[in-house]
């Protein structure tokens, strides 16, 4: 758990340089954009590809493939889930809306959800964590693009959505993990070295956002506070309780799973605001604060999964 609160306090650390960085001049708020661009074209697809390179998956083809039909499961029901808290929780604008549905659906999987699972439940969980967020990256970059963007969700098959370097990236890892190819130990090393800096620049460009806002604000507002929960507590617990009914799922895929499923906002949110000239505030402003309340959520969701 110790671990854990170390992860969070680097998010923390690293959100507060994007902040004073701007305060101070450093860091100009239009270099958010362009920033946005280069993550989600450049060091993003880089990081993708790099979950599946270097020692690699030390599972069978049959396993990886149940691993992933349990992530397509689990967002089977998740997005419901996220069109019925936004159908709930009526916002006045469809902007609004279609960002409850990002927040809803989609968590800070790598930098927090990793470490976080290998730390609870040891290294083996990395692994399966890796596998279980390969249809989340397809995912992200299609039907999340259009939860931010605005429009129906069969507008997530668009070629220029489906053609975007992070989906090919993503699919690029699927035949990758089926496959088992083992890329050369050089490869491995660019790859995690370029997709590194993603989430490093992310957070300082939720930091550069925070910065924008009076100081009464980062401190968060009821719409952040509900999401936050709905993301942390809400998510995690409708997918345990589906997923107990399917007894093909083994406990432990389970817990880790669940776990998962209850991350803090994903970062990219705000990439995506910035990419479709959407107001990103009220994003950062969640994120931070889901971000911070993680630090007690999920040490208290490991322990009451592994204990059930």
């Amino acid at each position: 758990m110790l671990y854990i609160l170390q992860q969070m306090l680097l998010l923390f650390g690293i959100v507060m340089v994007g902040f004073f960085s701007t305060k101070l001049g450093f860091w100009k708020p239009d270099l958010n954009k362009k920033m946005s661009h280069f993550v989600l074209n450049v060091s993003c697809p880089m990081l993708i590809l790099s979950s599946v390179m270097g020692d690699g998956l030390v599972f069978s083809r049959e396993e990886i493939v149940r691993l992933m039909w349990v992530s397509v499961v689990n967002y089977a029901i998740i997005f419901p889930l996220a069109y019925l808290v936004s159908a709930i929780w009526r916002q006045p604008d469809e902007d609004r809306r279609g960002q409850l549905r990002f927040m809803t659906a989609f968590g800070n999987v790598t930098f927090v959800g990793f470490p976080a699972t290998a730390a609870i439940f040891g290294d083996r969980a990395l692994f399966y964590a890796a596998v279980l967020t390969i249809p989340f990256n397809l995912l992200m970059y299609t039907i999340g693009e259009v939860f931010i963007a605005g429009g129906k969700a069969r507008n997530a098959i668009q070629p220029k959505r489906v053609l975007s370097p992070c989906v090919i990236a993503a699919l690029i890892t699927i035949v990758l993990a089926l496959a088992k190819v083992q890329t050369p130990p050089l490869v491995a090393r660019f790859f995690h070295l370029g997709g590194d800096m993603t989430i490093p620049v992310a957070l300082i460009v939720v930091g550069s956002t925070l910065a924008s806002m009076p100081k009464r604000a980062m401190l968060g507002s009821r719409f952040a506070y509900t999401v936050s929960f709905v993301r942390l507590i809400a998510v995690p617990a409708v997918v345990y309780a589906v997923f107990r009914l399917i007894p093909s799922i083994d406990p432990f895929t389970l817990q880790v799973a669940v776990v998962l499923s209850g991350m803090p906002i994903g970062v990219n949110g705000v990439m995506f605001c910035l990419k479709f000239n959407k107001d990103e505030r009220l994003m950062a402003q969640s994120i931070f604060l889901s971000t911070a309340l993680s630090m007690l959520s999920i040490p208290v969701l490991a322990m009451l999964v592994r204990s059930l």
